[in-house]
């Protein structure tokens, strides 16, 4: 079998041969490629000594292929159409999609940002598929390992490999049986609370600004849903983020307040490696994110 060196071809002879198989005329064929006639027969005597075969043969005006050249044909078209789909850039349709994005999040963004997202996602890619991951687990670093694609979580330290975009900035309020009302600060202290169970230190935020003053913390929960939920059964106190207690339904017993002590603000941003910042899909989804995020 001839061997064929990788210099002897080049993208400008495979176009020029795909015309010339599919005019079967040296003029028709330069007409297509924009190039001479004597040129494109230049083309022809580099590729019949490329591939060892005449390619083409004379029969009347018309150039006739080989039978070598009759099996080149649909790896030709399939070669020179991949190349062009590497040479354009990939489009994303999400009304045809069937993608599935995996994002890691805790239930305030599922609740806040993700639940009306797929109100939006019914009509306009119906197709389209969420894989939420545990983000309170995974943090940031589920997007270095690739488990997560996208991460909405309030925001940690900055990372190399990834990129930031702030979303939001969300306030508390107090989540709290209508027996302590009205509410002050000391009736507020002697109030039995919900915290959010964090792998950070014991005393939380709000605890450090309580200074000499402590809380009596009946419970630690993994998540906000799960707070409010013991909260509400056992009559306790809850710091909770406004915009995820004003979607819900209370029983008649709760209510909520401006909290009487300073609960800090905090942010949720949207985080992604820097490797898939040109994705088609991912640039959809953070646009439609962060337009969502805009209007609450």
């Amino acid at each position: 079998m001839r061997k064929i060196e990788a210099s002897g071809l080049d993208l400008n002879l495979l176009v020029a041969l795909q015309m010339l198989l599919k005019h079967s005329q040296v003029s028709a064929a330069a007409i297509a490629c924009g190039v001479t006639a004597s040129a494109m027969s230049r083309s022809l005597a580099r590729l019949r000594q490329a591939l060892g075969d005449p390619l083409l043969t004379p029969v009347g005006r018309d150039l006739v292929p080989t039978s070598r050249a009759l099996e080149l044909m649909p790896e030709l078209d399939d070669i020179l159409r991949r190349i062009t789909q590497l040479s354009n850039p990939a489009v994303f349709d999400p009304c045809s999609s069937e993608r599935a994005f995996r994002i890691a999040c805790t239930d305030y963004e599922i609740t806040t940002l993700l639940v009306p997202l797929v109100q939006q996602l019914r009509e306009s890619a119906p197709g389209v598929r969420l894989h939420l991951l545990n983000g309170g687990d995974l943090g940031v670093g589920g997007l270095e390992n690739k488990v997560a694609e996208l991460a909405l979580l309030s925001p940690e330290s900055t990372y190399l490999w990834a990129k930031r975009k702030l979303l939001l900035r969300e306030s508390f309020l107090t989540l709290l049986p209508k027996s302590a009302l009205p509410l002050t600060k000391d009736r507020y202290l002697n109030l039995h609370h919900v915290v959010l169970a964090t792998d950070e230190p014991e005393r939380n935020p709000v605890d450090a600004r309580l200074s000499q003053h402590q809380r009596h913390i009946a419970c630690r929960a993994r998540s906000f849903a799960s707070a409010i939920e013991l909260a509400c059964a056992a009559h306790w106190a809850l710091n909770v983020p406004a915009r995820l207690i004003e979607r819900m339904q209370l029983p008649q017993h709760m209510c909520v307040v401006k909290p009487v002590i300073e609960v800090p603000d905090f942010d949720v941003a949207m985080y992604w490696h820097t490797q898939t910042d040109k994705d088609p899909g991912l640039q959809w989804l953070r646009g439609a994110i962060a337009a969502l995020a805009s209007s609450i």
